[in-house]
């Protein structure tokens, strides 16, 4: 009985809540040509990751498989520094005592799954910041609770 308990608490670790939303999408790629590369969240991918400053998003999936694309956005962020940096800094969080609950929660839960989906992006404050909105908006990941708009957060808020 031990074992099914245990089964089941991972299969609840699990669950995400998802709203789906592809009308959104759309509206995003048509208005930012943005390039998008991924690779597996590992340590050993941590030297490929640019020093540029961008944008990047974790999602739960996995590549070369027989199926169609299989993914879903849990966490979208942005750093001004260096998507290396940015890299290096969940690798120790993931493993740290301290750190962001929800952050760490998705980190272990689906180590071995993840994607780390990123595109350099160098523009003013405004304009990251403008973008990061946009994208929270289209992809309302999971795991990310600020950087929405007005017009999300309340609803998206209520479904959470």
């Amino acid at each position: 009985m031990d074992a099914f308990m245990e089964e089941l608490a991972g299969d609840e670790m699990r669950r995400i809540k998802c709203l789906p939303k592809p009308a959104r999408w759309a509206d995003f790629s048509a208005k930012r040509k943005l390039d998008w590369k991924h690779i597996e969240f590992n340590k050993a991918n941590h030297p490929v990751v640019p020093e540029e400053p961008g944008f990047y998003c974790f999602v739960v999936g996995l590549p070369g498989t027989s199926l169609p694309p299989i993914g879903y956005p849990l966490y979208v962020g942005k750093t001004e520094r260096t998507l290396k940096k940015r890299f290096g800094e969940y690798l120790r969080e993931e493993n740290s005592a301290r750190g962001r609950i929800r952050i760490k929660k998705f980190l272990k839960v689906f180590k071995g799954e993840l994607l780390f989906f990123y595109t350099d992006f160098q523009g003013t404050s405004a304009e990251v910041k403008e973008i990061e909105t946009e994208l929270h908006d289209a992809l309302m990941p999971p795991y990310s609770d600020v950087g929405f708009s007005a017009e999300v957060r309340e609803p998206r808020g209520a479904f959470q």
